[in-house]
């Protein structure tokens, strides 16, 4: 009896946190889960599952045992560890209110709607003066033209292409758009901590970190030059499960290219100054900015010669 009722107050707690749920907020948090599971909840990979229409509290109950260990998942943990049990809710009750994937193949039928027809997201990365000159209003929020001379003072340190000379500074060129407004406007509020940049962003208007962003998303990338590590190609690669560590593959892609729409960065063409230093401030929370804390999840677990091993590795990446 007393198992019974122990169910039936779970089962209302999970009604309630459903209820209290704001799906708005879920629908802006879900940002993260949709290089897996899609912009829609509808995943575009096998081994991902659909999560549009999937009922609320069975959605709360799996955050909470992948965040518990109950269920256990390389790339879910780091995911849920830093949610709260309004984080989960609101996630919920986002994809719970989205039509469920048959829904969304009728809809698409109906309307005569196909992939073929679907506007292209964004450019190839390329020359900044073919794009500067073309309309980007439909791919960034910024306006590269602008952009272009506004990053006059960002030359001399990011390089004039957004490819840095200098190791202990982030190459820009390639980056998705939306990433680097995050990191510009996270400077700005004091969100991500850097005496030099908080000095450069001070004076930037929302209009200005947009043409900035925009500008550097459609320089070309230089792909690595670094010699590759076996060490830390298996981290990269496959992680390390006794550790607990998330393989960066997960969200940074095979070649290290990231996942724009889920505003994972791009890793290639990185010094492996650069990533040491970023890894050793994930890893010690000096720096705090990332989504639902996933890399201080991950980087926490990770040794020097770790760090060391796939920082070396990322360079190799073309």
């Amino acid at each position: 009896m007393k198992k019974i009722i122990f169910s039936l107050l779970v089962a209302l707690s999970s009604v309630s946190a459903a209820q209290a749920a704001d799906a708005n907020a879920g629908k802006e948090k879900a940002a993260v889960c949709s290089a897996c599971h899609g912009p829609t909840g509808v995943s575009a990979s096998p081994m991902f599952p659909n999560l549009a229409g999937q009922n609320d509290a069975y959605i709360i109950k799996q955050l909470k045992d992948f965040k518990s260990g109950a269920r256990t998942d390389a790339m879910m943990a780091p995911m849920a560890a830093n949610l709260s049990d309004a984080d989960m809710a609101d996630l919920a009750a986002h994809f719970s209110g989205l039509p469920s994937a048959n829904e969304q193949a009728a809809a698409s039928a109906s309307t005569g709607s196909s992939a073929e027809t679907a506007p292209s997201s964004a450019p190839v990365a390329g020359n900044v003066e073919v794009l500067s000159s073309t309309p980007a209003a439909a791919i960034y929020a910024g306006n590269v033209a602008a952009g272009k001379n506004k990053a006059v003072a960002c030359a001399a340190c990011h390089g004039a292409d957004g490819n840095s000379l200098a190791p202990m500074y982030p190459s820009l060129a390639g980056q998705s758009a939306n990433y680097l407004a995050k990191q510009l406007a996270d400077f700005k509020s004091g969100d991500r901590k850097d005496p030099v940049m908080a000095g450069m962003v001070a004076a930037l208007s929302k209009e200005d970190i947009n043409d900035l962003a925009a500008f550097f998303a459609v320089q070309s990338t230089n792909t690595g030059t670094g010699e590759s590590n076996e060490a830390g190609h298996k981290l990269y690669l496959g992680g390390d499960t006794k550790k607990g560590v998330t393989a960066c593959i997960a969200c940074h892609g095979v070649a290290g290219k990231g996942m724009k729409q889920a505003g994972f960065p791009s890793l290639t063409g990185q010094s492996k100054d650069y990533l040491k230093k970023q890894l050793a401030s994930f890893r010690d929370a000096s720096r705090s900015n990332d989504n639902n804390g996933i890399m201080r999840n991950i980087a926490i677990k990770l040794s020097d010669a770790d760090i060391e091993a796939v920082a070396q590795y990322i360079t190799s990446l073309k």
